[in-house]
C-alpha cells in the first residue's frame, strides 16, 4: 500500500514532537492537533506517496537496528490511525 500526505495537514516541529495540523478553509483545527514522535516522524516524513509501508519498515530497520517485524506493526498501527483521522489518503495507481 502506498499513501501519502493529505492536502490540508500543516507540519510544525516542536522540540522533539512533529505536530500535525489539519486546515479547514484557512482556519487549523486545533481540536484535532496530532503529535507524533520521532519514529512517527520518519513514517510521516516518508509518506510521499511513491514508497510503501514495506519500504518504509525496510527504511527504518536499517536506521535503527530493531526487528523488522516489530518495525512492520508499529509502520502499519501509526500508518492505519493516520489514514483513520484523515491525515493521509492513499495513492491512486498504486
Amino acid at each position: 500500500m502506498v499513501l501519502k500526505k493529505a492536502d490540508n495537514i500543516v507540519t510544525r516541529k516542536v522540540m522533539d514532537e512533529t505536530l500535525l495540523v489539519p486546515i479547514s478553509g484557512e482556519l487549523a483545527s486545533m481540536d484535532n492537533l496530532y503529535s507524533l514522535n520521532e519514529t512517527g516522524a520518519f513514517i510521516w516524513e516518508s509518506l510521499d506517496g511513491a514508497r510503501s509501508l514495506a519500504e518504509i519498515g525496510g527504511q527504518l530497520e536499517q536506521l535503527y537496528d530493531i526487528n523488522l517485524e516489530i518495525i512492520k506493526g508499529d509502520v502499519l498501527e501509526i500508518a492505519s490511525e493516520l489514514f483513520e483521522a484523515g491525515l493521509i489518503v492513499e495513492t491512486v495507481g498504486h
